[in-house]
């Protein structure tokens, strides 16, 4: 069984630069990543983060891509065939950017969800 060591999910913005400093500065959090068009920021040892993407077509609808981050110490194999043990599938499966895996699933009923 995989463990959850924090849920996660990406906030859509029309500035980038301007969300995460309010991010950072209303409530303390600092950058613990940034590609492109996204910067995850959290509280740093941990893996409690969320992401803010540059998307100004859906800023303000709240949030998307809801996920759960597995302990990073679990075999993503594994964690993938106890998905499918209990009932979910996997929709899509790949890595954001190298040595950075996930996987989109969705549960029983359809919900989809990135690991």
């Amino acid at each position: 069984m995989a463990k959850i060591t924090s849920l996660l999910f990406v906030l859509p913005v029309r500035d980038l630069e301007q969300a995460v400093r309010f991010y950072s500065d209303a409530f303390d959090l600092q950058e613990v990543y940034r590609a492109d068009n996204i910067v995850f920021v959290g509280i740093p040892g941990t893996d409690v983060s969320f992401g803010i993407l540059r998307d100004p077509a859906s800023a303000g609808n709240g949030p998307q891509n809801v996920g759960l981050h597995i302990d990073h110490a679990a075999d993503r194999d594994d964690v993938i065939s106890g998905i499918q043990r209990a009932g979910g599938k996997i929709v899509e499966r790949g890595e954001h950017a190298p040595g950075v895996p996930f996987a989109r699933m969705a549960d029983p009923d359809g919900n989809e969800l990135e690991i």
